[in-house]
């Protein structure tokens, strides 16, 4: 009598161990699927990031390749008016082409502060606008990926069970969390490209 109900008790115990093992591989499973997901939408997210920071930078050279064709015109103009200018003295003519020289240095000078500094504001809102969040959080997603032998590592299993599974829910809602906020973060990260963008192309257009 007393041996099978010792090994009634056994039976149940192995079943509720097998049980709890489940439970926590069900964890993993879940852990992983998200951090696989979540690292397929930053990959998209970096392309998307990728592909605005080329477009800004092709619209910015079209710009800067608008001026100078347009400066060179403006230029050939002036210098036909000079030839065909009427009553007017060596010296004097000599003195507007200087003074053209003169204007063509500072409108290259205009160009080039332009180019400079579209590309220092471009270059800093490249790297520094998108990439370090989503490195922190690319970081963070892969974290998640061990969270089961995290816990387990930080909590006794065999008498506290219920403790760890507290501990892996609340870890489980912090990453779902992360998911659905730091993707939208990253999303509005990239939509401001546009005004740093904006102001390069307007300081371009005033040259």
């Amino acid at each position: 009598m007393f041996v099978k109900f010792f090994l009634v008790i056994a039976l149940l115990q192995a079943v509720c161990a097998q049980q709890r093992f489940e439970v926590l591989v069900e964890f993993g499973t879940n852990f992983s699927t998200l951090a696989i997901d979540t690292q397929n939408e930053i990959n998209e997210l970096y392309h998307f990031n990728a592909d605005m920071v080329r477009e800004f930078n092709r619209e910015l050279l079209l710009e800067l390749g608008r001026m100078v064709p347009e400066m060179r015109e403006a230029d050939s103009s002036f210098q036909q008016q000079i030839a065909a200018a009427d009553g007017v003295d060596d010296e004097c003519r000599e003195y507007v082409e200087e003074l053209r020289e003169l204007f063509l240095l500072f409108q290259n000078w205009d160009i080039q502060d332009c180019a400079y500094y579209a590309h220092v504001e471009l270059a800093d809102d490249s790297v520094n606008r998108f990439l370090p969040y989503a490195i922190t959080f690319l970081s963070e997603n892969t974290r998640s990926i061990s969270q089961v032998v995290e816990s387990f590592s930080r909590n006794n299993a065999v008498a506290e069970f219920d403790a760890l599974v507290e501990e892996l829910d609340g870890e489980w809602e912090y990453y779902q969390t992360l998911a659905v906020s730091f993707g939208d973060f990253l999303f509005d990260e990239i939509l401001a490209h546009a005004d740093v963008a904006d102001h390069c192309l307007t300081l371009s257009a005033t040259v």
